[in-house]
């Protein structure tokens, strides 16, 4: 029987899920979702910062009852260098010979600063000659050092490091059947960084960490009510919503001081419409590209997906089929029968995916 911990530690929060495998199942058998401020971790001195993420995940441990001390954890954003390249055909043997030399042209640091991995996606046929589809992954080494001294600093042990992209895969493919011939995108709005994977074949094509999240909804909310980060963020965890177009008479009246969710969306839907311009100019790109196939569904995920109606709001402008991704739709959870633990997982399920799709991972 095989265990895992996943564990996601983002800009706002931290997110662990504990998996076993059994018979070929993936069984849940523990979350932990925590704050680690009241503030955006990466405002804060880096002594701070390290102090606050170490007191969470201590915390998180006990609570969620974690006796291993493995982990495997993600990282996203600016942090990371994800490019999908193609390179004359080769074996995977032959491939990790040269893959430093073949990354330095697309690295934009020197190739002895950062760690790189490689996968590869398949073969094609490129102006008459076989190739490979790569996707190469790098991280600066003092990123991936800096992690992993972090963790032992509480007494974990890191076995794995991934991409949030990658892990957002694993855990559509643990949860959904894959059908033929259909692309779809999952898309994880988390506090800093929205993820954007496009699945095709069995295999991400495509991703990309667009710069834009729920903090950046927050400091929206905070100049519209002159108040503090975490009133805004209290403010936009109950009543903030997406006005759509379907309910958008309520925009006819002038809105009061009381009228909280029509001022929250009034403000934030500048952001929110940038938001989805730049995930519809990523989808057309990948659409017009190498004659793939068009996005046939959207799954959502992550904090900000949590917004009342962001689903409809997404759908409606991008013209495509959104579902709420569910990290728990093909896992057994182990405490079924106990009412809190299956209403927590019901409350958190949409900031886990991250951390299931680890835990999936370092149990394949």
């Amino acid at each position: 029987m095989a265990h895992a911990i996943g564990l996601d530690i983002g800009s706002y929060s931290i997110k662990v899920s504990f998996l076993k495998e059994k018979a070929g199942k993936y069984i849940l058998q523990n979350i932990g979702v925590a704050d680690i401020s009241e503030e955006p971790i990466d405002t804060l001195e880096p002594e701070k910062k390290n102090v606050l993420i170490q007191e969470t995940l201590k915390r998180l441990i006990v609570e969620a009852g974690i006796k291993s001390k493995d982990v495997a954890i993600s990282l996203s954003g600016d942090q990371v260098i994800a490019r999908y390249i193609k390179l004359p055909y080769m074996t995977r043997e032959e491939l990790k010979g040269v893959i430093r030399y073949e990354a330095e042209q697309y690295i934009p640091f020197p190739i002895e600063q950062v760690v790189l991995d490689f996968h590869i996606l398949g073969e094609v046929t490129d102006d008459g000659q076989k190739k490979i589809e790569v996707l190469l992954v790098a991280v600066k080494e003092d990123i991936v050092n800096y992690y992993i001294k972090l963790l032992e600093s509480v007494g974990l042990n890191t076995v794995l490091i991934d991409i949030d992209t990658m892990a957002l895969h694993n855990s559509f493919d643990a949860n959904y059947e894959k059908k033929e011939g259909e692309t779809v995108a999952i898309i994880n709005m988390g506090a800093k960084f929205t993820n954007l994977s496009l699945i095709d074949e069995g295999f991400t094509r495509f991703s990309r960490d667009i710069p834009i999240g729920g903090i950046a909804l927050t400091n929206d909310i905070a100049r519209e009510f002159n108040l503090g980060f975490s009133e805004s963020e209290k403010l936009k965890r109950e009543h903030g919503g997406i006005i759509i177009e379907s309910e958008n008479v309520i925009l006819t009246r002038i809105p009061s001081k009381e009228d909280k969710k029509v001022r929250i969306y009034s403000c934030i839907s500048n952001t929110l419409g940038k938001l989805v311009v730049e995930i519809r100019r990523a989808f057309d790109f990948y659409e017009s590209s190498s004659k793939k196939r068009n996005i046939g569904r959207v799954f959502l995920c992550g904090g900000t997906a949590k917004l009342q109606n962001m689903d409809k709001f997404v759908a409606e402008r991008l013209k495509i089929p959104v579902e709420m991704h569910n990290p728990f739709n093909g896992i057994e959870i182990e405490k079924k029968d106990d009412p809190a633990f299956i209403e927590k997982v019901k409350q958190y399920s949409s900031l886990l995916p991250v951390s299931i799709g680890l835990a999936v991972r370092k149990i394949k």
